[in-house]
C-alpha cells in the first residue's frame, strides 16, 4: 500500500509538471514577442511554524514591456501549485483580484513581489520554482532570450532534528551597472536571519522547464573571467569586454551544523541577475579595503567609510549587510552625496544577541553621478566582514579542597550561554589571545576536562588523576546556542593540599642484574586535618618493576619521620621501578590516602652506523627540564659530555663495533610551590655498540590537493640527520583505499628516484605513505613515512533533458559529470509510477545510460517528464553511507 502511494504521487507530481510544460507550449503561442519582461529574481522563504513556510518571489522586469504579471504560479516541490498575488504596489487598476501593480525603481525597471504560503504534509528536500514567460530581448549570453523563459528555483530542507529554517534574504537589488575594460564588482549583501553558514557559487541560468542555458558563461559571448568569493559572495567579472545585457546565476547554499557535528545543506536560492555592460569615458568610484573587524559583544565598533571618484564626479555613499538587520542594528550615515568624494561612520553598539559562529558581511556602495552627458552611473562595492563574539566568563577561581580543586567563576553577562568548557593544564602558560582566538587553542596544551551546562551551573569539581604538588592550572569558555565559542577567561592556577607524602627522588645508586639499588625520598605532609585522621601516623611504601605499570607490592611500614629508604636487591640493569608512598593514621588502623607514583630514569640506546642514540624514560609527578649526559671513556670514571633539555641525545663520532656507556642526571622541579627544586635523579648505567645495521630513515610526506580536479601531488623530504643512512637509492610509494585498510606487501611504485610524484590514472581516493630504500645490495627499506589520506569529492551531475531520437546528438540520458561514486543504483518512473529504467551499475550508467526506451516493453517511451531516484555511496577512505538524490528529466524527441 505504501509502494502504492509513493507512485500516486509521483505520477501526481509527473503530472503536474506535464501540464505545466503543456500550458507553457500554449503561453508560448499566444504572447509570443510580447512576453518579454523578466529581467531578474529569486525566490526566497520563511518559516512560519510546523510545516508551514511563507514563500516569496522577487522579480524585477522591464516597465516598457507589455507583459506585466499580476500573478505567478509557484511549484512548491511536492506535487503542488499555488497561485500567488503580487503583494507590493498600488491596488488601483489591478489585473486581478487583491494583487498589486508592482514598483516603478526606474531606469526601465519595475519591482514585482509575490507571496503565498504552503504546508508540507512530511519533512523532506522540496525544490520550490517558478517559470515565466519570457525573459527581456538582447540578452548578450542568453541566445535568443527573447524566446526563452525565465526560470528561478530554490531549494528547502525540512528537517526537525535541524530546526526550522528560512532561507538567506538577498539584500540588494540583482539590477547593476558596469562599463567595458573596467572590473566589476557585485555583491548580493545575502542575510540569513539563522545564523546559518552561506557558500556561493555560480550557476547556469535556467529555461524552459528548468533547462540549464549552457551558454551562460559561454567564452564567445562574454569573454571575460566571471569568478565569485565563496565566503563572501563577491561577484567579479574581471574587465567585461562586450556592451550590452548580460545575466548570470548566484547560487547561495545554506549549511547548518547537526548533533553529530557534521555540516550539512540545508537549503539554496538561486538568484538570477542582469548585469548592463556600457561603453564609458568615466571611471566607477573607488572604496580602499576595509576589516576585516572583530568585536567583543558589548562593545562599541566604529570605523570610517570613505569614497571618492578619481573623475572628480559626486558619489553617493549606502550600506546594506546584515548588520542593519538585526536586533540593535547597526547605524550609518546614508545616502550620503559629495563631491569627488564623502564619507559617513558606521556603528555598532554590539549585544550578546549578536554573537555568532558565522561572521556578519556588510557591503558598502558608492555610486557616482556623471557630469559628463550620456555616461552610465557607475558604482564600486567593498565587502566588509565582522564577527563579534562572546566575551570570556570573568573572576575564574580555583580553590583546592582536600582531595579535588573547585573551579568557579561568574555567569556570563550573556544569559543566551547555554554551557561552559573547563580546560586544564599542569603549570601555567600565560596565554593572551590573539584578536578572534576564540576557545583554548591546542598549541597551549590545555586539555578540555569536563562542561557545565545551563548559564548559571558555574562550578565544576576536578579531581581527575589530581597529582600532590602539582599546579594544575583552568580556563574556562563559554558557549552560545549555536557552538560558537567565547574568548577563554584569564589562567587561574591552584595546588591540592599536601595531606599526602610526595616523592622527590627515584635515584639509581647502583646497576646491576640482581644487585642493582635505588634511593628513594619523600617528604612529610604538612596539611593534615588530626581531626579528621588522629595520630601517629605511618607510611606503607610500594613497589613496582617497569616505569609505567605492574603490579605494586608493598615494602612495608615506615614511621612518620623516616622519610628515605634504599631500595636493594633490584635489576636495575634490565628495569627501572616505580615507587608509591601511602599515608595511614591511627597507627595503621585508618589509611588517609595513596600518595602519586614516581619512576627511576630509564635509559635505552639505539645504536646506528658510529652513533648511539640515547632515550630518557620515566613517569614522575615531577617535570625533568634538564639531561646531563654521562659516558665512560676511561674504565670506571664516567665524565660529562653534553647536556641538552630533550628526552632524546644522539652520541656522534663513535667507532663501529666498540661499546660505550652511559649515565644520565636528570633535573627536574614540581610545577606547585613550597617544594624543593631542583629534583636530581641519575638514571642506571647502559652501554651500546654502535654498529652499521642502521636501516634508511623514514622520509616526511606532504601532498598538494586539488580534490575537484582529482589532482594529488605527493612530495616528500628525506631527514638529513647525521645518524640516517643518506645514500638513498629511491623511494617505494604505497598505497590503501580506507583508512582501515593494511598496506600491501608490494607498493604501487617502486625505486622511483624522484621526490615527488604526480602521475595517478585512477581515483586518489585513498592513503599514501613512501619508504626509503637504502643503496646497498642489501637494498634495505625504511619504515613508512607518515600516512596522507585524500577524501573524495563526489559529483553526480545530470542533464534534465535528452532527445532520443537516433541524430546522434544528446541520444542518451547520461551523467554530464559523474565522479568518485563506488556504488550507485538508479531507476527512473513515468508519470503512472512504472519503473521504465533501472541499473546498478556505475560504469553502465556512465557509458551507456538510458537510451529512452521502456526496460520492459523495449518501446520508446513517449515524450514528457521522467522521475529519477538514485541512491549511492561515494567512494571514500571511511565506510560510506548510503546517499539519494531525486530529479526529473524531460524526453523530448
Amino acid at each position: 500500500m505504501l509502494v502504492n502511494l509513493h507512485f500516486q504521487k509521483i505520477s501526481h507530481f509527473i503530472l503536474m509538471r506535464f501540464k505545466l510544460h503543456l500550458t507553457l507550449v500554449f503561453l508560448l503561442a499566444v504572447y509570443g514577442l510580447h512576453a518579454t519582461h523578466n529581467r531578474a529574481g529569486e525566490i526566497t522563504y520563511r518559516w512560519i511554524n510546523g510545516l508551514t513556510y511563507e514563500v516569496t518571489i522577487t522579480t524585477y522586469t522591464k516597465q516598457s514591456a507589455p507583459a506585466d504579471r499580476c500573478q505567478l504560479t509557484l511549484n512548491w516541490g511536492d506535487g503542488n501549485e499555488s497561485v500567488l498575488n503580487r503583494v507590493n504596489g498600488s491596488t488601483i487598476g489591478v489585473c486581478a483580484p487583491n494583487a498589486s501593480m508592482g514598483v516603478i525603481i526606474g531606469n526601465d525597471v519595475k519591482l514585482n513581489i509575490y507571496r503565498g504560503q504552503h504546508t508540507y504534509q512530511s519533512p523532506g528536500f522540496y525544490t520550490l520554482s517558478m517559470q515565466d514567460l519570457n525573459r527581456n530581448a538582447g540578452v548578450n549570453n542568453i541566445p535568443n532570450s527573447v524566446g526563452v523563459p525565465f526560470y528561478i528555483t530554490s531549494t528547502i530542507l525540512i528537517n526537525p532534528a535541524l530546526g526550522p529554517n528560512s532561507s538567506p534574504q538577498l539584500l540588494a537589488a540583482p539590477i547593476d551597472d558596469g562599463c567595458v575594460n573596467r572590473l566589476f564588482i557585485h555583491n548580493p549583501s545575502a542575510f540569513d536571519v539563522d545564523g546559518d553558514s552561506l557558500a556561493f557559487d555560480l550557476v547556469n541560468c535556467r529555461g524552459l522547464n528548468g533547462i540549464e542555458i549552457l551558454e551562460t558563461y559561454a567564452n564567445n559571448l562574454v569573454q571575460a573571467p566571471v569568478s565569485i568569493d565563496p565566503f563572501t559572495g563577491d561577484f567579479v567579472w574581471d574587465t567585461p569586454q562586450l556592451v550590452g545585457q548580460f545575466n548570470f546565476a548566484i547560487r547561495i547554499r545554506e549549511y547548518r551544523k547537526g548533533a553529530n557535528g557534521i555540516w550539512q545543506e540545508i537549503g539554496s536560492v538561486v538568484r538570477d541577475m542582469q548585469i548592463n555592460i556600457a561603453a564609458c569615458m568615466n571611471n566607477p568610484p573607488e572604496i580602499p579595503p576595509l576589516g576585516p573587524f572583530c568585536v567583543e559583544a558589548g562593545e562599541q565598533l566604529g570605523f570610517n567609510v570613505p569614497a571618492s571618484d578619481p573623475d572628480g564626479d559626486s558619489v553617493t555613499l549606502t550600506a546594506t549587510g546584515a548588520p542593519f538587520e538585526v536586533t540593535n542594528p547597526a547605524q550609518f550615515l546614508q545616502p550620503n552625496t559629495g563631491r569627488p568624494s564623502v564619507s559617513s561612520p558606521f556603528v555598532w553598539n554590539t549585544a550578546c544577541n549578536h554573537v555568532r559562529e558565522q561572521p556578519y558581511f556588510v557591503s558598502f556602495y558608492a555610486i557616482d553621478r556623471p557630469s559628463m552627458s550620456g555616461q552610465p552611473r557607475l558604482s564600486a562595492t567593498q565587502t566588509v566582514e565582522i564577527k563579534v563574539v562572546g566575551p570570556s566568563p570573568k573572576n575564574p577561581q580555583a580553590i583546592p579542597q582536600f582531595q579535588f580543586i573547585e573551579v568557579s567563576w561568574d555567569p556570563s553577562v550573556c544569559t543566551q550561554v547555554v554551557s561552559y568548557d573547563v580546560y586544564r593544564r599542569e603549570g601555567f602558560y600565560g596565554f593572551i589571545p590573539e584578536e578572534c582566538e576564540l576557545g583554548v587553542p591546542e598549541y597551549t596544551e590545555y586539555e578540555y576536562l569536563g562542561s557545565t551546562t545551563g548559564h548559571t551551573n558555574t562550578t565544576y569539581l576536578d579531581s581527575m588523576e589530581l597529582k600532590l604538588g602539582v599546579s594544575y592550572c583552568y580556563m574556562i569558555v563559554a558557549r552560545f546556542p549555536d557552538g560558537v565559542e567565547s574568548y577563554a577567561s584569564v589562567e587561574v592556577c591552584s595546588q591540592l593540599p599536601r595531606y599526602l607524602p610526595v616523592i622527590t627522588n627515584v635515584d639509581v645508586r647502583e646497576t646491576d642484574v640482581a644487585t642493582g639499588e635505588i634511593a628513594v625520598t619523600w617528604l612529610r605532609p604538612d596539611e593534615m586535618d588530626s581531626a579528621v585522621f588522629p595520630p601517629p601516623y605511618n607510611y606503607e611504601l610500594f613497589r613496582s618493576a617497569g616505569i609505567d605499570g605492574g603490579t605494586f607490592t608493598s615494602l612495608g611500614f615506615f614511621g612518620f619521620d623516616d622519610t628515605t629508604f634504599l631500595d636493594a636487591g633490584l635489576n636495575t640493569a634490565e628495569l627501572g621501578y616505580r615507587y608509591r608512598v601511602d599515608l595511614f593514621a591511627n597507627g595503621t588502623n585508618l589509611k588517609v590516602g595513596a600518595g602519586t607514583p614516581a619512576s627511576s630514569v630509564f635509559l635505552t640506546i639505539q645504536p646506528g652506523n658510529t652513533t648511539n642514540r640515547l632515550f630518557f624514560n620515566f613517569n614522575t609527578p615531577w617535570q625533568n627540564t634538564q639531561y646531563v649526559i654521562y659516558r665512560e671513556d676511561i674504565p670506571g670514571i664516567f665524565a660529562p659530555i653534553d647536556t641538552t633539555s630533550s628526552t632524546m641525545y644522539l652520541d656522534t663520532g663513535l667507532v663501529n663495533e666498540e661499546e660505550y656507556c652511559y649515565v644520565v642526571e636528570a633535573f627536574g622541579a614540581y610545577s606547585g610551590q613550597g617544594l624543593p627544586e631542583p629534583l636530581i635523579n641519575f638514571s642506571q648505567q647502559a652501554c651500546s655498540t654502535p654498529l652499521d645495521t642502521s636501516i634508511p630513515c623514514a622520509p616526511v610526506l606532504f601532498a598538494n590537493v586539488v580534490c575537484e580536479e582529482d589532482v594529488l601531488e605527493l612530495f616528500w623530504e628525506y631527514p638529513d640527520d647525521e645518524g640516517c643512512v643518506q645514500d638513498i637509492l629511491g623511494y617505494n610509494i604505497y598505497y590503501k583505499p580506507t583508512e582501515d585498510a593494511v598496506f600491501p606487501q608490494t607498493p604501487f611504485v617502486s625505486n622511483t628516484t624522484s621526490l615527488q610524484f604526480s602521475d595517478f590514472n585512477n581515483s586518489i581516493v585513498g592513503c599514501y605513505a613512501v619508504t626509503a630504500v637504502e643503496n646497498t645490495p642489501e637494498m634495505r627499506e625504511s619504515e613508512k613515512s607518515n600516512v596522507i589520506c585524500v577524501e573524495s569529492c563526489p559529483v553526480i551531475r545530470l542533464p534534465n533533458v535528452f532527445t532520443p531520437n537516433n541524430d546522434f546528438q544528446n541520444d542518451f540520458f547520461l551523467p554530464i559529470l559523474i565522479k568518485d561514486i563506488g556504488e550507485i543504483h538508479v531507476e527512473i518512473y513515468n508519470r503512472w509510477g512504472s519503473k521504465v529504467y533501472e541499473t546498478k551499475s556505475v560504469s553502465d550508467f556512465t557509458s551507456k545510460g538510458w537510451d529512452g526506451r521502456d526496460r520492459t516493453t523495449g518501446n520508446m517511451v513517449s515524450d514528457g517528464v521522467y522521475f529519477y531516484t538514485i541512491t549511492y555511496k561515494v567512494e571514500s577512505i571511511r565506510a560510506a553511507k548510503e546517499e539519494r538524490m531525486n530529479g526529473t528529466v524531460h524526453v523530448l524527441k
